[in-house]
């Protein structure tokens, strides 16, 4: 009989069987009041977090199915655009630019992505972003430090000095921070540049 309940109560709303059977103890077996109860605790919890009245946080609640993270998710993305300001000098153009330099580092690696054409300009408009400033900067260093152990070298050197090079740059440390912060934060930072686009 209970276990006919945690099914009933876990096919409305996606919650652990334990808590599912901690909820049906404590309203006696009655499966609409846990499903109600749950379902206002998680929309006060939902108003305390992402600072939207009961209403909305209960309408988005229902649409994502009752899902807390991708509904906070969700609302959060929905302030964001509302609330939107442009920021001076970041385009759709920029942004393309951007996430095109972003494959580059997905497809090849950072290091061959220091050598993207139109990079300078790519990291111009990541620095008028703020969220994305402190990494401009960062990645900045690198490519400066790849064109100091790169100086001079030419397409005709031998294959031991271009690996020497590599090696030093390898060994750089504004090179391996860069390189380390892109590889982590990279779908972070794809994200920030979308809500940008979305709202250009």
């Amino acid at each position: 009989m209970m276990t006919d309940k945690i099914k009933e109560v876990r096919k409305i709303i996606p919650i652990p069987m334990g808590e599912a059977l901690r909820l049906l103890k404590e309203n006696h077996g009655d499966v609409e009041k846990c499903v109600y109860l749950f379902k206002s605790k998680s929309v006060i919890e939902i108003c305390e977090l992402v600072g939207c009245n009961e209403e909305t946080a209960a309408e988005f609640y229902e649409a994502e199915k009752y899902d807390f993270n991708r509904t906070v998710s969700t609302i959060r993305e929905a302030i964001y655009d509302k609330n939107y300001v442009p920021i001076d000098g970041v385009t759709k153009e920029g942004i393309r630019n951007i996430l095109q330099w972003l494959r580059i580092i997905e497809t090849e690696d950072f290091g061959m992505s220091l050598d993207y054409q139109l990079l300078d300009k790519a990291l111009e408009t990541m620095s008028l972003i703020p969220a994305l400033e402190k990494i401009a900067n960062t990645v900045k260093e690198a490519k400066r430090a790849k064109e100091i152990i790169f100086d001079g070298y030419k397409d005709t050197d031998s294959l031991d000095e271009f690996v020497r090079r590599h090696s030093k740059l390898d060994d750089n440390e504004a090179f391996q921070k860069a390189n380390k912060e892109m590889n982590l934060r990279l779908t972070i930072i794809k994200e920030e540049l979308l809500r940008h686009m979305r709202n250009l």
